[in-house]
């Protein structure tokens, strides 16, 4: 029998992902257990335990999704034609955007490590996010990650997500943006 619907339908890890994304932003992770997941998701918790070893693992799995969904989207607003300046620039508005939104909580790997600090697995993945961040302005300055105007960029992009969430003031990021503008 055909389904009436046109969109394929989501899998319960599809279902279990995007809930987990959702809850772990709005709430935090400690905050949000995994019957509320579940619930949200509309799965049974056997679904859940199929497709993710333990909470631990859903968070791994959330955060791979949040690194590739930066990665995607950086390079999706990355204009190479553009000059150095104004790229780096973008990296800081996007942050504002958000933050003008009302849809900023946090850098999500910041928040993770924060609240799982003895994890390995969400060390290792925040880790893999900073280094692509790194990467990705050293990319722009066509330079090496480890200099020192990269660090410099990285720190002043790391201090504008954490302004971003603490004071919620776009105008903090953009403030940041104009420095980074001035480094570059």
């Amino acid at each position: 029998m055909e389904s009436s619907s046109s969109a394929p339908a989501r899998s319960a890890k599809q279902r279990l992902l995007t809930s987990a994304s959702r809850l772990f932003h709005e709430r935090g992770i400690n905050a949000t257990g995994i019957d509320l997941v579940v619930r949200d998701a509309g799965v049974a918790k056997a679904s859940l335990y199929n497709n993710f070893a333990s909470k631990e693992a859903l968070v791994v799995a959330y955060l791979e999704q949040e690194l590739e969904g930066w990665v995607e989207s950086t390079r999706a607003r990355d204009d190479r034609l553009t000059p150095r300046r104004e790229r780096v620039a973008a990296l800081f508005e996007a942050l504002a955007r958000a933050v003008d939104s009302h849809a900023y909580y946090g850098c999500p790997f910041t928040n993770a490590v924060i609240e799982l600090p003895e994890c390995a697995a969400v060390r290792t993945v925040a880790e893999r996010y900073r280094a692509a961040v790194r990467a990705h302005i050293a990319d722009i300055l066509e330079t090496d990650a480890t200099t020192k105007v990269v660090s410099r960029l990285f720190l002043l992009y790391d201090a504008a997500t954490m302004a971003a969430k603490v004071d919620r003031d776009a105008g903090l990021v953009r403030e940041a943006s104009i420095m980074a503008r001035e480094l570059v």
